[in-house]
C-alpha cells in the first residue's frame, strides 16, 4: 500500500472551467459556460502554437499549485493521456495522405505525447522530472500510482495531471467521446504541507476493476473520457466526503483508492 496527501486540485472541461466552478456545478448552481482556454502560466507567443491539449493540461497543472501555494518550479510531473492529442494524429495523417509536403513543423512539434511536460517545464523554469504516460483505459491509474511513488521515494511534491480531447472522426470506432476533460491532483508524502486537503491510499489489486464509474456533471456525460475515471474521486474530494475507488490498472490488476480527510477517519476506515 502507498500513501500520500493531497494538497490542490485543478480542473477544466467546456461545463467548467475551474475548481470552484466544479464545486458550484455539482451544488445544482448555474455557471456560466468558460470561454477560451488561455492558461495565463504559458508566455502569450507560445500559448497561440500551444494545442488544446497541452492548454487544458498546464491549465489545471496550474490550479492546483496556485491552490496548494506551492511554487510550479518546485514540482515534479507526471501528465497522462490514453491516445495522445488526437486531433493533432488525425491532422497529420490526413495531411500526409493529401499533400505530404503540407505538414506544419509545430503540429508535428506539438504531436508528441510529452508536449504538455515540455511547455510547462519551460513555462515554470522547473529542473525536476517530468513524465508523460500513455495506457489507454490504464492510463489514469498508471500515472497516479506512478505519481504517488515518485512523491514517497524522491520526497517531493509530484503534480498528475490527466487530459483526453473529444474524439474526431477516425478515433471513433475505437473511443467515442464528445467532450474534453483535464484534471490534476497534487500529491505530497504524507505530512510534507501542514494542511493537506485530504489523504489518499493506493494499492494494487491482482483483480480487474470492472466497469468504472463517471459521473454526468451539470447535464455533461463524459462517457468514454478516460479522464472522467477520476471524476467521482474528485467529486468526494469536492464535497469532503471519505470514499473507495478502484480503477484498472493493467489486464488482471486494479488500483485500488481510497480517499480520507482527517486521522480519526482513517482510523475508522481500518
Amino acid at each position: 500500500m502507498t500513501e500520500v496527501d493531497i494538497v490542490g486540485a485543478g480542473i477544466w472541461s467546456q461545463r467548467f472551467g475551474n475548481w470552484e466552478e466544479f464545486q458550484a456545478v455539482l451544488a445544482g448552481d448555474e455557471v456560466e459556460a468558460g470561454g477560451a482556454l488561455k492558461p495565463e502560466l504559458i508566455p502569450a507567443r507560445e500559448r497561440r502554437r500551444a494545442p488544446a491539449a497541452v492548454k487544458m493540461a498546464v491549465e489545471v497543472m496550474d490550479q492546483a499549485c496556485r491552490m496548494a501555494g506551492i511554487d510550479p518550479t518546485d514540482v515534479a510531473t507526471v501528465v497522462g493521456s490514453g491516445l495522445g492529442d488526437k486531433q493533432i494524429t488525425d491532422y497529420i495523417c490526413r495531411t500526409r495522405a493529401d499533400a505530404p509536403r503540407m505538414v506544419s513543423p509545430t503540429k508535428c512539434h506539438n504531436s508528441v505525447h510529452n508536449a504538455s511536460t515540455g511547455y510547462w517545464s519551460i513555462a515554470t523554469g522547473s529542473h525536476f522530472a517530468a513524465n508523460a504516460i500513455s495506457a489507454y483505459s490504464d492510463t489514469v491509474a498508471a500515472s497516479l500510482l506512478e505519481g504517488a511513488v515518485q512523491a514517497i521515494e524522491e520526497e517531493l511534491p509530484v503534480l498528475v495531471a490527466l487530459e483526453e480531447l473529444a474524439a474526431p472522426q477516425p478515433f471513433r470506432s475505437v473511443i467515442e467521446t464528445d467532450e474534453p476533460l483535464a484534471a490534476a491532483l497534487l500529491l505530497t508524502p504524507r505530512g510534507y504541507c501542514a494542511a493537506p486537503l485530504a489523504g489518499l491510499e493506493l494499492a494494487v489489486r491482482p483483480e480487474e476493476a470492472g466497469n468504472t464509474a463517471s459521473l454526468a456533471i451539470g447535464g455533461t456525460e463524459f462517457d468514454n473520457n478516460f479522464t472522467a475515471q477520476l471524476l467521482p474521486l474528485l467529486a468526494a474530494l469536492a464535497h469532503g466526503e471519505a470514499s473507495t475507488h478502484a480503477l484498472p490498472l493493467s489486464r488482471g490488476s486494479a488500483l485500488d483508492l481510497s480517499l480520507y480527510f482527517a486521522a480519526a477517519a482513517r482510523s475508522a476506515q481500518a
